[in-house]
């Protein structure tokens, strides 16, 4: 610092304090100055951090394809859901009687048309045959002693009738025995499976008596109800495409045999399909199974892929993109046709809707757009 000396003594005392006063608040205010920098950069961090906190703490917005819904025709093709039945079933029952001698047959296994399946001990029908043999002859001779009583007068007319009769009742139950010692060795009437067998070897048996149930399963029935409407796509002999959930991505042809004459209360009939059976994807009764005309009326309307619909929703529905939002609309769906869904209201055309990526997301939800391949083309 300069001093100058001018005028008296007090006078320079009174500036060389003036000095040092302008001094001491300078150092203030640069002191002042640099607290407040700093306290201002340490505010303008903090807002920072806490910005960059929230920052990280908003949820990543989900990526899901859109595609946009369009004009589209198509060929429906009528399905109908039905259960499958054997194609014959052939309960048999026993009409002789005698022990069970030889039993060629076992639960579940397999027999051929004319197949000896069992014997029959055929000891007390021979011992049947032998005394109703010589009822015969008693009965042979009585009438003819009664017939010669009769030319003569001495014996009325209903008595040579009734001798008659019991010739002829004997004679029938001669007849009957002999059936039955045919009938020792039962054949199976059909070919297929033995569903039930409640015989074993050793067992009586008597006339009437059930010994086993063949199920042919060479082939199945499906049976399908039809409204009476639909009655005449079902000709008989037309094929159709069936498909079973057991198998779902095979095809199986089927033919149609006829329908049924009495309908249900709902005004629909029951049609048999036939499908052939195969040890590669055995049919078994009881399977449910989708039986499908194909190319039953031309149609045009809008069409999605089946992966947009909504699986957690009760209606069927879809997720429509609006800007950057997504939006859920429920939609009355018509046919399919493969993995495309008509629609037949609750979208325009140009919508873009959500294919894929549909898990987890919400109403309002902010996501990220993909347009699908399709969408691009």
């Amino acid at each position: 610092m300069n001093i100058h000396l001018r005028g008296t003594g007090n006078t320079f005392v009174l500036s060389y304090q003036m000095d040092s006063l302008m001094k001491k608040i300078v150092l203030i205010l640069i002191a002042l100055l640099t607290v407040g920098g700093a306290v201002a950069l340490l505010m303008s961090n903090k807002q920072k951090q806490q910005q960059q906190i929230q920052e990280a703490q908003k949820p990543f917005a989900t990526t899901v394809s859109t595609e946009t819904v369009r004009q589209q025709s198509f060929t429906e093709s009528a399905s109908y859901v039905g259960k499958t039945e054997y194609w014959r079933e052939v309960q048999m029952n026993a009409t002789t009687q005698g022990t069970v001698r030889s039993l060629n047959a076992q639960l579940n296994g397999s027999v051929r048309e004319g197949q000896p399946v069992l014997t029959v001990d055929t000891e007390l029908t021979e011992i049947a045959i032998t005394q109703a043999e010589a009822q015969l002859r008693k009965a042979q001779a009585d009438l003819a002693r009664y017939e010669t009583l009769h030319r003569e007068n001495n014996l009325p007319a209903s008595d040579v009738e009734n001798a008659r009769l019991g010739v002829k009742t004997v004679e029938s139950q001669i007849l009957t025995l002999k059936k039955q010692l045919r009938d020792a060795v039962v054949k199976a009437p059909i070919g297929g499976i033995i569903t039930e067998k409640p015989i074993e070897r050793g067992m009586f048996i008597a006339p009437g008596a059930p010994l086993m149930t063949i199920t042919d399963v060479s082939s199945v029935k499906v049976i399908v109800d039809v409204p009476e409407a639909e009655l005449t796509h079902f000709r008989a002999g037309r094929n159709v495409t069936v498909r079973f959930d057991a198998y779902p991505e095979t095809s199986f042809r089927g033919i149609t045999e006829r329908v049924r004459l009495k309908g249900g209360e709902t005004g629909k009939f029951p049609v048999e399909i036939r499908v052939a059976n195969t040890a590669a994807s055995p049919l078994r009764v009881g399977m449910t199974a989708t039986v499908s005309l194909p190319n039953m009326t031309r149609t045009t309307g809008l069409a999605v892929p089946r992966a947009a619909l909504v699986t957690t929703t009760q209606t069927p529905s879809v997720y429509v993109l609006q800007g950057n939002t997504i939006h859920l609309k429920p939609i009355e769906s018509g046919s399919t046709s493969g993995t495309t869904l008509l629609v037949r209201s609750g979208l325009r055309p140009g919508d873009r809707i959500v294919v894929s990526g549909t898990e987890g997301l919400k109403d309002g939800q902010e996501v990220k757009e993909r347009k699908s391949e399709r969408a691009k083309e």
